[in-house]
């Protein structure tokens, strides 16, 4: 948690909001949710900063205005509602904005409607006419169809929104269910829109971590306690165990070091949820690592750089597929990223191999050598040089091809692995590049 906060504090920009990465431009609904995190750390019993939390109360209350000018294009009124509702979870929420909004429910996206009705049925002067209205409106925008005799999540209209603000049909879902069982937890219906929503999820989650977070409060909003004792059993290979969940004890956890089957069977009378997530390391050393291409294509050159204004020599692997260095040597890297359509939200790693030493031409101690020969295509919105990788971080990187140079020096001999470079969709796991992997020697 301090660490998250940490981050907070670093990405806040000079008009007060939170931005994506340091130095970058605040947007009001990540504002919006780190004012909530900081606010249910509070309720947790969490040690916070209560200036941190004032500041940022204070920049959402001034979004709340109309002559507000720092709104994502096109959202004015969706980030508004991002702010009434994160001011209404640190208790800080002015209800005549909950009454205005629950009479311009027509206007509201099907997302800022289920916010706008969360905050009205928390409100301690709520208006159960207005939340009930609201519900209903919230329960007209959502498909539920009969199969095979039972009713099912069909899903919602489609919404377009600035992919600044991580829209998706997950985080939509899990806000209606959350505003549903804050408002109305008896409704029929919830069951079937939590279980639409647990079938949405895929892979490691719902599709991106803004989701994940999103499904999981709405989860936990509408979560009974067992009534019953629920044994489960896990049978490997080895043997079998029970785990008892119940009421005081309602999640088990199990961790296994060896790779094998596993088999798990509930004995009691209520669904459980299953979470198995299976992790392995490849036998092959990482230089022999293979390009990966999901969304994005990403190569690396390296090359010596010679004293004087003799040219480069590019690098090549010798027969046996290393990379030959000499302790001094300076080295040259030119990253090609290949970006086949607009992105939002782009992390480059590029790491280092260890023996080599980054030099960074921002430093005021950088010796000349450290200038690369260019710049990056286009500047990032966070640029990062670390001791083992440098990061190139992009709000929104379109559509296109760029390049990435930066240099390294050869510091220690010895042989060394430089692991691939990677470019990803920071909130959506699936969209990935990799580079292959090389191998350096380096000699005296």
């Amino acid at each position: 948690m301090r660490a998250t906060v940490r981050a907070i504090e670093q990405a806040i920009d000079e008009d007060g909001l939170v931005a994506f990465w340091p130095r970058g431009k605040g947007t009001v609904s990540l504002t919006a949710w780190a004012y909530t995190f900081i606010a249910a750390a509070d309720k947790a019993g969490e040690t916070v900063d209560p200036a941190l939390k004032e500041r940022l109360g204070k920049i959402l209350k001034q979004a709340l205005r109309s002559d507000f000018p720092r709104f994502v294009g096109g959202e004015a009124l969706r980030e508004r509602v991002e702010a009434l509702t994160a001011l209404g979870e640190g208790g800080a929420l002015d209800d005549a904005y909950v009454a205005e909004l629950g009479r311009r429910s027509d206007a509201l996206s099907t997302l800022s409607l289920a916010q706008a009705t969360a905050a009205a049925a928390k409100t301690a002067g709520e208006d159960r006419r207005l939340v009930g209205g609201m519900v209903d409106a919230l329960w007209s925008r959502v498909s539920i169809l009969q199969r095979n005799g039972r009713p099912v999540y069909a899903g919602i209209a489609g919404e377009r929104a600035n992919p600044l603000i991580l829209p998706s049909e997950v985080r939509t879902v899990s806000e209606i269910a959350r505003a549903v069982a804050i408002a109305s937890p008896d409704d029929a219906r919830l069951p079937v829109l939590r279980e639409g929503l647990m079938r949405l999820g895929e892979g490691s989650g719902w599709g991106s971590t803004n989701a994940n977070a999103a499904a999981i409060r709405a989860l936990a909003a509408s979560w009974r306690r067992p009534a019953a004792a629920i044994p489960v059993g896990f049978t490997r290979p080895d043997g079998k165990e029970t785990v008892t969940l119940a009421s005081a004890s309602p999640v088990g956890r199990r961790v296994a070091t060896t790779p094998a089957s596993l088999v798990l069977d509930n004995g009691g009378r209520s669904a459980v949820v299953a979470l198995v997530d299976s992790r392995w390391q490849p036998q092959e050393p990482g230089w022999r690592a293979q390009p990966v291409a999901q969304g994005f294509v990403v190569t690396r050159t390296l090359s010596r750089v010679p004293s004087g204004t003799a040219p480069q020599e590019r690098l090549v692997p010798d027969a046996e597929q290393a990379l030959r260095l000499t302790v001094g040597d300076v080295v040259e890297e030119i990253a090609e990223v290949v970006v086949p359509e607009d992105r939002t939200h782009v992390a480059i790693r590029l790491p280092i191999a260890a023996g080599m030493e980054p030099l960074n031409p921002a430093l005021a101690t950088a010796p000349a050598e450290a200038q690369p020969s260019a710049g990056p295509t286009l500047a990032p919105s966070w640029v990062s040089f670390q001791d083992d990788y440098v990061l190139y971080a992009y709000d929104r990187l379109p559509k296109g091809t760029y390049r990435f140079v930066f240099r390294t020096r050869a510091q220690v001999a010895g042989q060394f692995t430089q692991p691939p470079g990677e470019a990803e969709l920071m909130y959506q796991a699936g969209v990935y590049g990799a580079s292959a992997g090389q191998r350096l020697v380096v000699t005296r």
